[in-house]
C-alpha cells in the first residue's frame, strides 16, 4: 500500500504536472485507474463480468419468452373467438370446466338430444299411422 501511495504522490506532484498536456495525462491515468480497480477489487471484478454476461443472456431469454407468451395468448384468444362464433353456449361451458365435467356432461347432452328426438318422433309416428291408415 505504501508503494501505491508513493506512485500517486509522484503522479499528482504539481511541479511535474505543469508541463504535461491533458492528452498525456489521459493516456497515463486511464490504464492506471483500470489497473488500480483490478488490484483493489481482486477476483470480484471477474465475478462482476460474469454476472453482467449472465444478465445479458437473461435479458435476451426473457425477451424471447415474452414473444412466445404473447403468441400463445393470441392463439388462445383466437380459439376463444372461434368457440364463441361456432359453438353453442352449453358446449363452451363444458370445455371451460375441464375433462371431468365433459365426461359427465357429454352423456347428459346426448341423453337430452335422445329424449327430444323421442318426444318429437313419437307424435310424428302416431300422426303418420293415423293419417296413413285413413
Amino acid at each position: 500500500m505504501h508503494l501505491l501511495r508513493l506512485l500517486i504522490d509522484s503522479l499528482f506532484d504539481a511541479r511535474r504536472r505543469a508541463h504535461y498536456t491533458p492528452l498525456i495525462l489521459d493516456d497515463v491515468f486511464k490504464p492506471l485507474v483500470a489497473l488500480l480497480i483490478v488490484l483493489l477489487c481482486g477476483p470480484e471484478v471477474f465475478a462482476a463480468i460474469e454476472l453482467t454476461t449472465l444478465l445479458e443472456l437473461l435479458g435476451a431469454t426473457l425477451f424471447l419468452f415474452a414473444f412466445a407468451t404473447s403468441f400463445k395468448l393470441l392463439a388462445l384468444s383466437m380459439l376463444d373467438w372461434l368457440g364463441r362464433a361456432l359453438l353453442p353456449l352449453e358446449y363452451r361451458a363444458l370445455m371451460r370446466v375441464g375433462p371431468g365435467a365433459a365426461l359427465v356432461g357429454l352423456p347428459l347432452i346426448v341423453f337430452n338430444a335422445f329424449v327430444w328426438f323421442i318426444l318429437c318422433l313419437t307424435p310424428y309416428m302416431i300422426l303418420s299411422k293415423l293419417l296413413g291408415s285413413a
